[in-house]
């Protein structure tokens, strides 16, 4: 890092002082050697993880590998043929790998972001990020029309304007979409953060100035590579910055975040309801605001699917046992509560089941031990049952079947759960199988009889049944 910011200061100096073609060249040179020297940053970094965290840094590393073989051929005709009017086209289609790679490695980033949240919480996909960078790009290229209130030239269409743009518009996308992500996202490094956004609004300046340039038709500044070369000098640390840190921040979603494409948004509609006073719209912007509208309808649509999908987890969380998926306490209560408050009975039947000997299991070969028997055994009271009915847990080792309708032999089906929980149990990292057995009640419960009753009557019966097997 010593050496680049030594050659960083080195080309300054040269911009600053010169302006005479080897200047410009040594400066040309300067930024393609600091886009080799980012590639390989985050090549090599890639190498030491897996999974997302490996991803984006080699997309990161295509997309700035790319950039430096386009900039370099780009280099190699200015110095040949003093300021190139367009780009050649191979170096064009190269350069535009620097975008797609930057995109992609974000989006990485952004999906392992979503992957750390857990059942209970909320945030916005990264779909939603997407969506929010299009809505606020879209919004300042109708700003920009508006503001300058550029004529539709001909000859502003140029091939070599719409290749300047076009650069310029990749790299406003990919800067929005970083400050979102640097808004909206839970567990990426807060250094990572800052040198991303950094290097991309350096490199967009670089852009910035290029297209300035073929607009006005105007030598380039010697200084538009310092962008270059600040932006991948500053893209480098990113690389070596910590993989995705744990969660840390308490909110879910962001105010700022859900403010940041709205705000745009607002300002376009209102230049566009005073030009539209004042008898002077311009087509293409409205054309442009309706896409925008689109784009925010898309928004919502997402906001509300995510939401929807958070309410099912947040509901499944509270009906179900965490350990074993099985109902919990809460969604037998649920369907009692139904089958009282229905107009036409439909006859149930209920099975108190309560494991022997699982307490012994649990101490003597600990809590995972126990908790992998749990699983199992829940496993095994689900398949002997129908679809229909309900298996909870609503105690350590207590279970309860709600049957509807109650079968026509209980005894059978008792004898049937028994020999199920019954069966030995090979556990995670212990040699010896276990075996366990189950005392069983069952009840069919009396049209209006309440729910407590009835569970009274079934844990009697399940008593009577631990009595037995005791003497």
């Amino acid at each position: 890092m010593l050496g680049l910011a030594v050659l960083a200061v080195a080309a300054t100096a040269v911009v600053l002082t010169c302006s005479n073609p080897v200047a410009r060249f040594a400066d040309d040179l300067a930024a393609v050697v600091s886009a080799i020297v980012a590639t390989a940053a985050y090549a090599w970094t890639g190498r030491s993880y897996t999974g997302p965290e490996r991803r984006w840094r080699l997309l990161m590393a295509a997309g700035l590998g790319g950039w430096a073989a386009a900039h370099a051929v780009w280099t190699w005709h200015r110095a040949a043929n003093g300021e190139p009017v367009a780009v050649p086209g191979a170096a064009s289609a190269l350069y535009l790998v620097l975008p797609v790679g930057v995109f992609a490695a974000l989006l990485v980033i952004a999906r392992a972001d979503h992957a750390t949240l857990r059942r209970h919480e909320t945030t916005e996909p990264p779909r939603v990020l997407l969506l929010d960078g299009l809505i606020v790009v879209a919004s300042i290229i109708a700003l920009a029309r508006e503001v300058l209130a550029l004529d539709a030239d001909p000859e502003g269409f140029a091939p070599a304007l719409l290749v300047r743009v076009s650069y310029t518009v990749g790299d406003v996308v990919l800067i929005v979409l970083a400050l979102l992500m640097a808004i909206g996202l839970r567990s990426m490094s807060r250094a990572r953060q800052i040198w991303l956004v950094l290097g991309l609004c350096a490199i967009g300046a670089g852009d910035f100035t290029h297209a300035s340039s073929t607009i006005t038709d105007v030598a380039t500044p010697a200084a538009a590579e310092l962008g270059y070369l600040a932006g991948m000098l500053l893209l480098i640390p990113a690389a070596f910055a910590p993989a995705l840190q744990p969660v840390i921040r308490r909110h879910s979603i962001s105010l700022a975040l859900l403010a940041v494409p709205y705000v745009p948004l607002a300002v376009v509609l209102a230049m566009v309801v005073i030009n539209v006073a004042g008898g002077s719209p311009y087509p293409d912007v409205i054309y442009v605001l309706s896409v925008i509208i689109a784009l925010v309808v898309l928004r919502h649509i997402s906001s509300l699917l995510e939401l929807y999908r958070s309410h099912q987890r947040l509901a499944r969380a509270i009906l179900r046992d965490p350990l074993t998926g099985v109902a919990n306490r809460v969604q037998l209560a649920d369907l009692f509560d139904e089958a009282l408050s229905s107009p036409r009975y439909e006859e149930r039947g209920l099975i108190y089941v309560d494991l022997n000997d699982f307490k012994a299991v649990n101490d003597e070969l600990g809590h995972r031990a126990g908790d992998e028997l749990l699983r199992i055994t829940a496993h095994r009271l689900r398949r002997c049952v129908r679809e229909d009915d309900t298996v909870a847990r609503i105690g350590g080792d207590e279970f309860v079947i709600l049957l509807v309708p109650p079968p026509k032999d209980p005894g059978s089906l008792v004898q049937r759960l028994a020999d199920a929980v019954a069966q030995p149990v090979v556990l995670s990292g212990v040699k010896t199988p276990v075996r366990i057995t189950a005392s069983l009640g069952y009840h069919r419960i009396a049209p209006g009889q309440h729910p407590s009753d009835a569970l009274a009557h079934a844990d009697r019966a399940m008593y009577r049944d631990k009595r037995g097997r005791v003497d």
